[in-house]
């Protein structure tokens, strides 16, 4: 099972030879959440399932954001998977998972980590996608 503990940094490198700008992003180590690679949309034991596609997040064109509750201390464990066969589509939360995962097609991931703050944090795309307006929804942490 391949896990990943990221910090994406945005580094910016000037080519002398060609003159142009390149975009690059850097992965550093980081304790405070778990990324990994899911083999399937089948959502373990512990575990919210949100499913990305051309409806949003779990039908949340049609459904509304979808909110999902914690308690302060828990381990947060969410299932992402994306089902949309064409684009696409990300999973991130302001305070907890800011730098988020980018999921390709028929991708799913694990995130985990310890929700440490109490609040309301808004889940969101980050991947600029046709449906990326209906693309939110709410973490609570009591």
């Amino acid at each position: 099972m391949l896990i990943s503990r990221t910090l994406t940094i945005l580094a910016i490198s000037i080519t002398a030879f060609s003159g142009f700008i390149a975009l690059q992003y850097v992965h550093l180590p980081s304790a405070a959440f778990n990324v990994s690679l899911a083999q399937s949309c089948e959502r373990p034991r512990g575990y919210v399932l949100v499913i990305l596609d051309d409806k949003g997040f779990n039908d949340s064109i049609h459904r509304g954001q979808p909110t999902i509750e914690f308690q302060r201390g828990d381990t947060v464990n969410i299932l992402v998977c994306n089902l949309d066969p064409i684009q696409s589509h990300g999973l991130a939360i302001d305070h907890y998972f800011p730098t988020g995962a980018t999921l390709r097609p028929g991708e799913a991931y694990k995130v985990s980590f310890v929700a440490k703050e109490p609040g309301s944090f808004t889940i969101y795309c980050n991947v600029f996608c046709t449906v990326h307006t209906f693309m939110k929804g709410r973490l609570v942490v009591n």
